[in-house]
């Protein structure tokens, strides 16, 4: 492999992150990425198969780079229910914000299998085992009471991150709206209410932005 070709993942996961950032996620293509780190387009496949796979990367070492619990650990006055409310707001916020461009694109990505099956690993791998550890303290603070933690916290993630995202099911604000009644029920049978009204009223909102009204 010629010498310019031996960039490391890590190298071309932050070349697109910054790209992504700099030029919208809509806008960027492999031979982009590739032609900002000075090598062949055999290298880049190398690492990734694709570019909804690179995405996939881009959204993971995102999310490490700005781990949400992390930050919410550091908030010692807050018990852990408030630590996972606190966490969920922090990651629904930037949707409000979300350009119609780059919502088309992620739509164009949720119809890719690659970045389905990596969100869906993504959510039970590494996002459940921090809601998870959420849980068991919960249980030992008083302020959750939750017999199956492990399973309770895959089924919570998922179900935000993906049964409520417009770009994987495209419901009516109607049927969103029950969705977001039925999590706060569901929350509150499993012994973890992490909807208190702030966060429905951030949900009730990003609905508006994201569904259509009947």
């Amino acid at each position: 492999m010629p010498r310019s070709d031996k960039k490391t993942k890590q190298e071309i996961l932050e070349t697109a992150t910054r790209l992504f950032a700099e030029k919208g996620l809509e806008n960027v293509n492999v031979e982009d990425v590739v032609k900002e780190l000075g090598v062949t387009r055999g290298a880049f496949y190398h690492y990734f198969k694709s570019r909804e796979e690179l995405i996939s990367g881009v959204m993971y070492k995102s999310f490490n780079d700005n781990n949400p619990f992390v930050l919410a650990n550091r908030q010692k006055e807050l018990n852990a229910l408030e630590k996972l409310r606190f966490v969920f707001k922090l990651d629904l916020t930037p949707r409000l914000d979300m350009s119609d461009s780059l919502r088309a694109e992620m739509k164009k990505l949720s119809d890719s299998p690659v970045v389905f099956k990596n969100e869906m690993l993504t959510q039970v791998n590494v996002v459940a085992p921090y809601v998870e550890k959420l849980l068991i303290e919960g249980n030992t603070d008083g302020s959750i009471s939750v017999k199956y933690p492990k399973q309770t916290a895959q089924v919570i993630s998922m179900l935000i991150a993906s049964w409520l995202s417009p770009f994987t099911f495209q419901v009516s604000y109607n049927e969103y709206s029950d969705k977001v009644s039925f999590l706060e029920q569901l929350g509150q049978v499993l012994g973890v209410p992490f909807m208190d009204k702030e966060m429905k009223e951030l949900l009730d909102e990003i609905g508006k932005h994201e569904f259509e009204i009947e």
